[in-house]
């Protein structure tokens, strides 16, 4: 998709919905913002496709502004919504890789410690209890053994 077709497609599906006037800024902000983040050296379909489809952000506009101009959101609000939302949709790899470590509070950290050291500890015991039927009457051989060896000499 081009960013014309992108536009297109978010006119389409913003007009009847909201005042012309309305249709108008939401266009000409993420034109601008495309434009921006071509000249900071983003790839045409890179920038698209962080965005995610153009009927979602115009259902998520119209649901955050209203229809015919109902509410009074600015466009940064409604940018903001819709990239929260197409980034739950579709997922922007670098946002979920540095960010769902940070988003574990310190309580379920805490817990997942406390999982791994029961689990380790069940692991341990577990082997211990297969191997001790084998274990306990070699020990007890070897005790007898040296235990006779020491009274002989």
């Amino acid at each position: 998709m081009t960013k014309r077709e992108f536009l297109e497609t978010l006119r389409q599906a913003l007009n009847g919905r909201m005042s012309s006037g309305s249709v108008m800024d939401n266009l000409q902000f993420y034109e601008d913002y495309i434009n921006t983040e071509i000249r900071k050296g983003r790839p045409e379909e890179e920038v698209l496709a962080g965005l995610g489809d153009p009927r979602l952000i115009a259902r998520t506009i119209v649901e955050t502004r209203g229809t015919k101009g109902q509410g009074d959101y600015g466009e940064d609000t409604v940018w903001y919504e819709a990239q929260e939302e197409n980034s739950q949709v579709y997922g922007e790899p670098e946002k979920q890789g540095r960010n769902w470590l940070s988003a574990i509070p310190v309580w379920g950290w805490l817990f997942l410690i406390l999982v791994i050291i029961l689990v380790i500890v069940s692991a341990v015991f577990s082997l211990l209890a297969a191997l001790l039927p084998i274990l306990l009457p070699v020990l007890i051989v070897v005790f007898v053994v040296k235990a006779f060896r020491d009274w002989i000499h």
